[in-house]
């Protein structure tokens, strides 16, 4: 960082290139966007990089979509659309108003927080799984049909949530029956408006509550958007970069995506970054003759050269063996952790209702009345307080608690670190 600093400063980077920038992107780019991106666009935070990925998408979308719009080149004016996104309810994009637009109403979105909100999207319930006394269950919202309850089940480890053997299954079929209902209904309703991308955090939603989506649910959208021509995009903002155990949670999923958004642990927390990822059928949806079909996005920091040197070393660090030991012997994901036994005994504790591990990410749901419950409850705060004596801070979101590890954090820390908050919950049980 100190020879960035004094080499280059602050850098002009349109329709220029230097070092570090060109050794991130192509990081990235046979990293996390390996075998699917050909483009990167830098920016300075992960909801710049989802307003980004929105304009890639909804464009690709247009162009894709050109006789169904009505486009005409002889035309000037273009025939006037909307374009909404379909998205998950209790997913997160961000605080700026074009992130905000594209996730369902929250209490991030309420009129206190952004008076001009209206919610431009299909935003669906997603299907949860968590594991509850020692076994992983699958929940289903009561939106679903009555068919989809009789295959709610319980599973033995959290490989077989995983298990892509699960794209034969009955319940593959019913979600696949039920978002083409939904599209199809919504498409019916307002045939003015155009569901004109999909936008999900694979996997985790994070400041929603810590809830893992049952990522067979999440392949299914993926596919059904796919036989539709709406492009992908994938916030992993905080899920990428080895939070959830890979590089990218694409691996856990088994599906690609069109757009990808990235920050957060790309620079390992260090200084401020964000990239969108991007495949080439996206790109060259904004070529063309006249500067004004660009893309017309950019920040005064955009790809700033102490970013990129950053995110350039933490990408290298965190997957090399020699620097980072949690890498297992085959390199593409962490090895475990969070101690099973702690881990199973916290989730059958009295006092949890759900607990959420996977990769540096462990979370657990105090069992609350619903009137005690959501983003505004305190019902965790002398938890908390109780942790901070042990040196352990804890972010609360309501009654959800989390604690995220690095992904060179040693087992042993992650152990001592649950065993003091297993302990802690005994004594916050009997308040």
């Amino acid at each position: 960082m100190g020879y960035t600093a004094a080499r280059f400063g602050h850098v002009m980077f349109p329709e220029n290139v230097y070092e570090p920038a060109l050794k991130c992107a192509e990081l990235l780019l046979d990293g996390v966007g390996k075998g699917w991106a050909t483009r990167v666009y830098f920016s300075d935070n992960g909801s710049t990089a989802i307003e980004i990925a929105l304009k890639m998408a909804f464009r690709k979308f247009c162009v894709d979509h050109e006789t169904l719009l009505g486009f005409c080149e002889a035309k000037e004016e273009k025939e006037h659309i909307v374009v909404k996104v379909l998205a998950l309810r209790g997913s997160y994009h961000g605080d700026t108003l074009g992130a905000m637009e594209a996730q369902a109403p929250s209490p991030y979105t309420g009129f206190l927080q952004q008076p001009w909100y209206t919610g431009r999207g299909l935003f669906l319930d997603p299907p949860t799984v968590f594991l509850s006394n020692g076994s992983w269950t699958l929940s289903l919202p009561q939106s679903f049909p009555q068919t989809a309850s009789e295959e709610c089940k319980t599973f033995t480890t959290r490989d077989e949530v995983f298990d892509k053997n699960r794209d034969a299954s009955v319940l593959a079929t019913i979600y696949s029956a039920y978002v083409s209902e939904q599209l199809q209904g919504y498409s019916g309703v307002t045939q003015s408006a155009h569901v004109g991308a999909l936008i999900i955090e694979p996997v985790i939603h994070g400041a929603g509550g810590m809830h893992m989506v049952d990522p067979l649910f999440q392949r299914v959208l993926v596919t059904e958007c796919r036989n539709r021509i709406i492009p992908v995009i994938f916030d992993e903002v905080f899920t990428g970069f080895w939070r959830l155990g890979v590089e990218t949670t694409a691996e856990l999923l088994g599906c690609k995506p069109d757009i990808a958004c990235y920050a957060k642990l790309m620079t390992g927390g260090m200084v401020p970054l964000a990239v969108t990822l991007a495949t080439d059928a996206v790109f060259d949806s904004f070529s063309g003759d006249s500067k004004l079909k660009a893309l017309l996005h950019g920040h005064s920091y955009s790809a700033h050269a102490m970013g990129c040197a950053t995110a350039a070393k933490a990408i290298e660090w965190f997957k090399d063996p020699e620097t980072n030991h949690n890498i297992t012997s085959q390199g593409g994901t962490l090895r475990e952790l969070w101690d099973e036994e702690l881990v199973q005994r916290i989730s059958s504790h009295s006092a949890v209702q759900r607990v959420v591990v996977l990769g540096t990410l462990f979370a657990l749901e105090l069992q609350v009345d619903a009137s005690n419950s959501g983003y505004a409850s305190l019902y965790a705060k002398s938890l908390l307080e109780m942790l901070r004596e042990d040196g352990i801070f804890m972010r609360p979101l309501g009654n959800v608690v989390y604690l995220m590890c690095g992904p060179c954090t040693s087992p042993e820390i992650c152990k001592q670190l649950l065993t003091k908050l297993y302990k802690r919950l005994g004594e916050f049980n009997r308040e």
